[in-house]
C-alpha cells in the first residue's frame, strides 16, 4: 500500500510540510489531527488527539502491516553469527569422510531469540574435535 491509497480513505486531506494532515477516522474529528507521511518505504500515521495507530488502521479497514512496503515476515533475517556458523559448519562437514559424517554428534540446543551462546559452545566443542549439531529449541518464539 502506498501513501496515496491511505490518503484516498481519509477526509479533509491537505498538504502539511513534507506530508499531509487529515481528519482522524478513529474518533469524531472536526479539525485535522492525523499526520501522514511516507519515509523509508513506510507510511507513518500519528494522531495528535492520541488515537493508537491500530485504531486508525481499524477505522480505515486496513492492517498495520499494510503500512510497510516490505511485510514484516519477509524481513525475518537470521543474526550474522548464525549465518557465519552455518557457513563454517558446512565447510567442516565437507571435509569429513563418509564414516565421520555418520558418527554420533553432540547436539547443542539454542534459543531462537538468543542463539549466540549455544553457537559459541558448539564452535568450542568443534575446535576440540567433536562433531556438533546446533538445534533450535521447540516452542521458543
Amino acid at each position: 500500500m502506498n501513501a496515496e491509497a491511505v490518503l484516498a480513505q481519509l477526509k479533509g486531506v491537505r498538504c502539511s510540510g513534507d506530508g499531509w494532515i487529515a481528519r482522524c477516522p478513529a474518533h469524531d474529528d472536526r479539525n485535522p489531527s492525523l499526520s501522514i507521511c511516507e519515509r523509508n518505504r513506510k507510511i507513518l500515521l500519528y494522531c495528535h488527539a492520541g488515537c493508537a495507530v491500530e485504531a486508525v488502521c481499524d477505522a480505515m479497514g486496513i492492517k498495520v502491516s499494510q503500512l510497510f512496503h516490505t511485510p514484516r515476515d519477509s524481513r525475518n533475517v537470521e543474526p550474522h553469527i548464525v549465518v557465519y556458523a552455518r557457513q563454517q559448519i558446512a565447510g567442516l562437514r565437507s571435509r569429513l569422510t563418509p564414516t565421520e559424517r555418520e558418527g554420533a554428534a553432540t547436539v547443542v540446543l539454542a534459543a531462537r531469540k538468543n542463539p549466540e551462546p549455544a553457537i559459541a559452545r558448539a564452535l568450542a566443542l568443534a575446535v576440540e574435535g567433536e562433531l556438533v549439531q546446533v538445534a533450535l529449541r521447540e516452542g521458543d518464539a
